[in-house]
């Protein structure tokens, strides 16, 4: 997959880029792994014109200063946006957003202790300075004790995996969840000791048995996210509808494969449609919840000549997961949160603070 970023590049020049970048990784970052994600970051900046295009330039020297700096550059911008966005959700206020998400970063490379989730762990935090900073105004005491519950339930649920957890955070919507078939079944499949007694018991194989408890965890999961308010992750899905989501997007690959005429293209500009046309694979997917049966689905894919193209589907999938299209966008979004018409947010705000050479020179503190 990695020589795919760039044509001219073979296989063990490409091997000994990313394994460079994977060892600066180690080394400077001994309190996480962030090999993988810088991969995907420096994979990604070689996608940029102004990078070299010849292959000799791309030397251990160019991958160490250049190349790695620009990576961690975006991958700790990743970070930033989302504690921000994530705090942005829960205080609608931007300058306390823009601080909360800046100091968990700073939390995060200066942590004494070796970080394995580390979007769970930044949430976790995120949501830990939330609650220091409402809990010493008694005027925001009720968002506090609401923020310090579900900071408490998120992490035991994220731990165990297990909705139980979720009980002290809305004792009513919990009651709801325990009693629904998803529940049930998820307590039932809990009562085996392994999946082979589950397997006898139902009288099916152990694979039927895998892809039943898939089915039902998964299923619970997407009532638990449901509940608690989710609406932009595929884990709202449940079993059938992320089945139908996925058989979607290799049925559109198959069609766009052939030589037929494609009704939905026709919601496009010639010239789109003959883009659109070009899809070969799906690299990354991402949906949202926009009404009753109603979802944006974001699909991503590289080109053959390596050009990053994004389409978005608003769909409609019903009772019995029948996906229908109402409309499609072409490298845009097709739809926008609105803010408050009160809210206004600095310019400087949300842009990320911690660069490379603040990140090496906090680094070099510690």
């Amino acid at each position: 997959m990695k020589q795919d970023y760039i044509a001219d590049i073979g296989q063990e020049q490409s091997d000994a880029i990313f394994g460079q970048i994977a060892q600066l990784a180690a080394q400077t970052f001994s309190n996480m792994d962030l090999s993988s994600d810088l991969v995907n970051a420096a994979q990604m900046q070689l996608l940029d014109s102004s990078m070299p295009q010849d292959p000799a330039k791309l030397t251990q020297e160019f991958v160490a200063n250049s190349l790695f700096p620009k990576a961690v550059d975006d991958v700790f911008a990743g970070y930033q946006k989302d504690c921000y966005r994530f705090s942005m959700y829960k205080t609608q206020d931007a300058d306390l957003s823009n601080d909360i998400a800046q100091e968990a970063i700073k939390l995060l490379l200066l942590s004494p202790r070796k970080v394995e989730n580390i979007n769970a762990w930044l949430i976790q935090v995120t949501y830990n300075l939330l609650c220091a900073h409402h809990g010493k105004t008694e005027k925001e005491l009720k968002l506090y004790n609401r923020l310090s519950l579900e900071s408490q339930s998120y992490a035991k649920w994220l731990e165990s995996g297990d909705p139980m957890e979720l009980k002290e955070l809305d004792p009513t919507l919990m009651e709801k969840l325990l009693d629904t078939d998803e529940y049930r079944q998820y307590h039932e499949l809990t009562t085996f000791e392994s999946l082979r007694d589950f397997a006898t018991a139902h009288d099916i194989s152990e694979k039927v048995a895998q892809k039943r408890k898939e089915k039902i965890i998964r299923n619970l999961k997407s009532k638990a996210l449901l509940s608690m308010g989710w609406r932009d992750t595929p884990g709202i899905l449940d079993y059938n509808q992320y089945n139908a989501i996925r058989k979607f997007i290799r049925e559109m690959l198959k069609t766009l494969g052939g030589d037929g005429k494609i009704e939905w293209l026709r919601h496009l500009s010639p010239e789109q449609a003959k883009e659109v046309k070009r899809i070969k694979n799906i690299l990354d997917w991402g949906i949202s919840m926009r009404g009753e049966n109603r979802y944006q689905l974001l699909l991503f894919t590289l080109f053959e000549d390596k050009e990053p193209f994004a389409i978005t589907f608003n769909i409609v999938m019903n009772e019995r997961n029948s996906i229908s299209i109402q409309d499609l966008k072409v490298n845009q979004v097709a739809g926008s949160f609105k803010l408050p018409p009160d809210m206004r947010i600095p310019v400087d705000k949300g842009r990320v603070l911690w660069n490379y050479q603040e990140i090496m020179s906090l680094l070099k503190g510690k």
